[in-house]
């Protein structure tokens, strides 16, 4: 079947370019909140990255068809010492918008991926309890829908085209709440050249 394209490059915060309820799955990962290796300083403070994500939250409301589905990836952050909750208060941020909060699938990343981090360094350094931040393997997807989906409202041809592959969901286990998921590697190879040539801004 034959499908069209059309790339965007626009704000998220104001899709001017997309109509009202014609967008069937969103799936976002949003910048960290001033995370040292990649985005720090940002964001002014939290207070503004809260009110980038209610403005998302709110234009994504009125682009998402009815009965379906938003899907946020995002997880809390250790900026400067202090930990800031963003999945509990994205989760309020999106239903105040007016979605559902429909589940959370958490993201686990290899053993053994990262490098020793200034978190566990710090243990290694003084090997007392106080000392002791774990290293973060672990990201949130949030899945959020609009109303609720009618699922007589599908033709029945179209029904069958979308036939899930059970034994695929089964096999690699798509029915957990935690999926374990490669991610791309930092540091090494074209990945190590592409971030000093394209520096994420």
């Amino acid at each position: 079947m034959d499908t069209k394209h059309t790339l965007i490059f626009g704000n998220s915060m104001s899709m001017k370019e997309i109509s009202d309820e014609s967008i069937h799955l969103i799936i976002t990962s949003p910048p960290y909140f001033n995370a040292p290796f990649d985005y720090k300083n940002l964001f002014e403070n939290y207070d503004q990255y809260l009110g980038v994500l209610d403005r998302v939250a709110k234009e994504s409301f009125r682009v998402v068809m009815h009965g379906r589905i938003f899907v946020l990836n995002i997880d809390d952050m250790l900026v400067d010492g202090v930990k800031y909750p963003i999945v509990a208060d994205a989760i309020k941020i999106f239903q105040k918008a007016g979605f559902k909060y429909r589940d959370k699938i958490i993201w686990k990343k290899p053993d053994g991926y990262l490098r020793i981090s200034k978190r566990s360094g710090v243990l290694l350094q003084h090997p007392f309890p106080m000392y002791f931040y774990p290293d973060n393997l672990l990201e949130s997807m949030v899945i959020f829908q609009k109303g609720r989906f009618n699922y007589k409202s599908i033709d029945s041809n179209i029904r069958k085209q979308s036939i899930i592959d059970t034994d695929e969901f089964k096999g690699k286990g798509w029915y957990k709440t935690i999926w374990e998921i490669t991610n791309v590697l930092p540091f090494i190879g074209i990945y190590k050249r592409l971030r000093n040539h394209f520096p994420v801004l």
